[in-house]
Formats: C-alpha cells, sequence, structure tokens
C-alpha cells in the first residue's frame, strides 16, 4: 500500500506541475529534507524511497509521452525554517523543479509552503510533517503529505490503548514543538477514551 501510495503522490505530483514544463524532456523533482540537523539521520532513507520511485517511472517509460524526472536535492535542515525556504527558492528559480517532496519538519515544510510552493504554484508533498496546521492551511490543492497529523496520531494511540483496557499511562515526551503537540493529543485523546 505504501508503494502504491508513494507511486500515486509522485505521478499525481509530476503530472499536475508538468505544465509548466510541458516542453523539457526531464521533469526535476525537489528533494527537500534535513540532510544535516537533528533529523539527518533519517533524511538518506526518505531521499532514497523518493529517487526510487521517480527510477521506477522512468524504467516503465516515464510520464507524459515519455518524459523522464529527475530528483534534485536541498538541505532543508529541519531545523531553520529559513534554509528549507532558501533551499525551496533554489530548487524552483535555478534548478526548474515542477514539484517538492518535502519538507522533513513541520515549521520548515510550512515555511517552503507558503513563500515558495505557492508563490510559484508548485505542488509539495511532505512524507513526514505532522503538524494539525497544516490540517488548515491554505494551500490552493497544492499541499499534500503522507504522515497523518499529531492530533490523528494522538487518537489513534488513544483509541489503541483503550481497546487494550489500559486505563493508567505515564506520558513523558521531548519538549519541543512536536514533542509536546503529540503529548498534548495524546492526553486530551487518552482521557477522553478513558471516559467513554
Amino acid at each position: 500500500m505504501k508503494k502504491f501510495l508513494m507511486a500515486t503522490a509522485l505521478t499525481s505530483l509530476a503530472a499536475v506541475s508538468a505544465q509548466a514544463a510541458s516542453h523539457a524532456e526531464t521533469l526535476k523533482i525537489g528533494v527537500i529534507l534535513g540532510f544535516t540537523g537533528p533529523l539527518e539521520s533519517l533524511a538518506p532513507p526518505m531521499a532514497g524511497g523518493a529517487e526510487l520511485a521517480l527510477n521506477e517511472i522512468n524504467a516503465a517509460g516515464g510520464i507524459l509521452d515519455g518524459k523522464m524526472l529527475e530528483a534534485v536535492r536541498g538541505d532543508g535542515t529541519c531545523a531553520d525554517s529559513a534554509a528549507a525556504t532558501a533551499a525551496a527558492e533554489r530548487l524552483v528559480t535555478s534548478d526548474g523543479v515542477v514539484a517538492i517532496m518535502g519538507a522533513m519538519c513541520s515549521g520548515a515544510t510550512g515555511a517552503v509552503l507558503t513563500n515558495v510552493a505557492l508563490p510559484n504554484g508548485v505542488l509539495q508533498i511532505s512524507p513526514s510533517a505532522t503538524s494539525p496546521g497544516l490540517s488548515s492551511i491554505e494551500d490552493n490543492g497544492l499541499f499534500f503529505r503522507m504522515a497523518p497529523s499529531d492530533a490523528r496520531q494522538g487518537q489513534v494511540m488513544a483509541e489503541i490503548l483503550g481497546d487494550r483496557g489500559i486505563s493508567s499511562v505515564a506520558l513523558t515526551y521531548t519538549n519541543n514543538d512536536y514533542g509536546s503537540g503529540l503529548a498534548s493529543s495524546f492526553q486530551e485523546a487518552f482521557e477522553a477514551e478513558a471516559g467513554r
């Protein structure tokens, strides 16, 4: 199912954005991940997965009458929204990407979306941004993500524990936006689950 979703997302990403590059033989897809920063160990497998999907599309004859896809990487650092925005601007203006896969973290993802993707009409898919705020951001149909929001993750965890009859837990978390957001979502859902 994951392969199907990734292939569908990347094909849609390239097809929707291809109008801007309809005469090009190769369509470039930006891959903006935190190749440096706090989650740098997660970036290579994510980039490899995206690049594998592009290679499989190319091996099957490409898209839109044989156009090939090419990945162009950018470092979004995950922790620096300005760096993510600069990487996205370079990919769009200098490298001519027609779509973006990334960024990893929610802050960088939101910055890329509002500062680069939306103003340039570039489709963006994040593999891992989970901020609930991204669910309601005005995106003109240009933003998608593959990970559920923290709000939904908290609900699912609480439902699983409730289904297993667990009524008491100890909650610890990393004290950052991601950790506290997910913890709050879980706590609220768990307390509601215990009350049903």
